[in-house]
């Protein structure tokens, strides 16, 4: 599967393009690009995936579906964020829930319910390639924020002990900034230590 990372928005959101057999997926549209609509037009998109409903990672959701015929899917839980940060919810195409599998192409996404920093944030893993798509859960050295409405460092918590429990080899693409690796982030990031060491 190929993956194209687009930084769109501003607050330059990280959108990525998978592509496999003819067919793509777009996570987390929160914004376009010229370079993202030229790829856009080469492809038959099928899924718009939203990690969660803050807008740098939504906006663009609805007019794409429009322009492709692709389906929007999230967690429903995201419905309630997208109502406290002033938006209406885009159309659900589909509802995640965790251990959902999607067919793109010749490949498979597995859904991971990830709640804490919003009650419906999901990460796509790509199993076969090792590669997790984590919206804003884990970033290269931090991690989510808990502050806004339906945050939780509780279950932030706990989802992310859940992505340390993957093995070492794991690619993490976060929804800002570059991507990392699991094993370097469970000995750097200091948020991580902490989980690690019994101390979350």
């Amino acid at each position: 599967m190929e993956i194209k990372k687009f930084v769109v928005g501003p607050l330059l959101t990280n959108s990525y393009l998978l592509l496999d057999g003819g067919e793509a997926a777009l996570i987390d549209p929160g914004g376009t690009s010229p370079a993202l609509e030229l790829a856009l037009s080469q492809t038959k998109l099928r899924y718009i995936l939203l990690t969660h409903g803050h807008f740098d990672h939504a906006d663009y959701a609805e007019l794409f579906r429009s322009r492709t015929g692709a389906q929007i899917l999230y967690h429903p839980e995201e419905k309630t964020v997208f109502w406290t940060m002033g938006r209406t919810p885009p159309p659900l195409d589909r509802p995640l829930s965790d251990g959902d599998r999607l067919p793109l192409g010749g490949e498979e996404l597995l859904v991971w319910h990830l709640p804490g920093h919003s009650p419906g944030s999901v990460a796509f893993l790509w199993e076969k390639g090792k590669a997790a798509f984590v919206g804003d859960v884990l970033f290269a050295g931090s991690v989510g924020r808990t502050d806004l409405p339906g945050g939780s460092w509780e279950e932030l918590s706990r989802s992310l002990a859940r992505l340390l429990s993957l093995g070492d080899g794991w690619h993490i693409f976060p929804g800002h900034g570059p991507a990392t690796e699991l094993s370097q982030e469970r000995e750097r990031n200091p948020f991580l230590r902490e989980l690690a060491h019994g101390r979350g």
